[in-house]
């Protein structure tokens, strides 16, 4: 039953690793594509706000991907490579808020927090990393 088990895991991580690097092709070419209209005449500032959107979008599934290949390599989900893709995630919501002109003066400071608190959580995690086993001896996963 446990053979099942890590197999099917495996199955699901695979076909999720598949339509995310898909996902991530797609994420380039919409880049290219939007680059092309933003360097056309008539640009106008909606422009720019999709291009920078589409970019940031697709930094943030290149950290999933990171995500889902890491699980492999260590046959679980190390958090703080989650943490990253988490602190990338609300980089991408702050730099668009910012960019778009649609945030107020408090909303900037908790999203900071945000990512100042996922920042540290990262940095604990990486200073002192959980045992890899229940009652192992803790390893560095940096």
């Amino acid at each position: 039953m446990t053979r099942l088990y890590r197999l099917s895991i495996q199955v699901a991580f695979n076909l999720a690793i598949v339509v995310l690097v898909l996902g991530m092709f797609v994420g380039v070419w919409r880049v290219l594509t939007n680059l092309g209209h933003t360097l056309g005449p008539g640009t106008t500032p909606e422009a720019f706000q999709t291009l920078i959107t589409d970019a940031l979008t697709l930094l943030v599934v290149i950290e999933l991907v990171r995500t889902f290949v890491d699980y492999f390599e260590w046959q679980r989900v190390r958090i703080h490579v989650l943490l990253d893709a988490g602190a990338i995630f609300l980089l991408r919501e702050l730099i668009i808020k910012l960019y778009a002109h649609d945030y107020q003066g408090l909303e900037v400071v908790g999203w900071t927090a945000g990512i100042l608190l996922l920042m540290l959580a990262r940095t604990m995690a990486v200073r002192w990393p959980p045992p890899r086993h229940p009652g192992g001896e803790e390893e560095a996963y940096s």
